[in-house]
């Protein structure tokens, strides 16, 4: 994985630690390891915990180069999407949202978010994911 081009975006970018710049990627809870009940959906899996890792990596990285920027993992809830309409069956109703609610609760939580924060993973409510 290779994320460079941000980099010098950030560098230029007015923050503070209250105020940090963000870099922020989607993933999925099923990325997480200790989290994992079920099992299955291996390459789903597979590969959100790969982006989990490689967030969770430049986090740690850019704590040293980059001050006051805020490296997150966000997970948007379940979506009414044509991708998650398969798994809907077990999803209570106020659970299910619709993408601009999604859309609003994620950028709620980052305009919450602090540099201390880096290297996080949350959900749509600001709570934290186990890696």
């Amino acid at each position: 994985m290779r994320i460079v081009s941000n980099k010098p975006l950030l560098a230029k970018s007015e923050r503070s630690a209250d105020h940090p710049a963000i870099f922020a990627t989607i993933s999925a809870r099923v990325g997480s390891i200790s989290d994992n009940r079920l099992g299955g959906w291996y390459s789903y899996r597979i590969s959100k915990a790969a982006l989990n890792m490689g967030m969770k990596n430049l986090s740690i990285e850019w704590r040293r180069s980059l001050k006051d920027v805020c490296v997150v993992v966000m997970q948007p809830g379940t979506v009414d999407t044509q991708l998650s309409s398969p798994f809907q069956g077990n999803v209570a109703n106020e659970k299910l949202f619709t993408p601009a609610y999604s859309v609003a609760r994620l950028l709620a939580v980052l305009d919450s978010m602090s540099a201390a924060q880096s290297g996080g993973f949350v959900d749509w409510a600001g709570e934290s994911i186990p890696w």
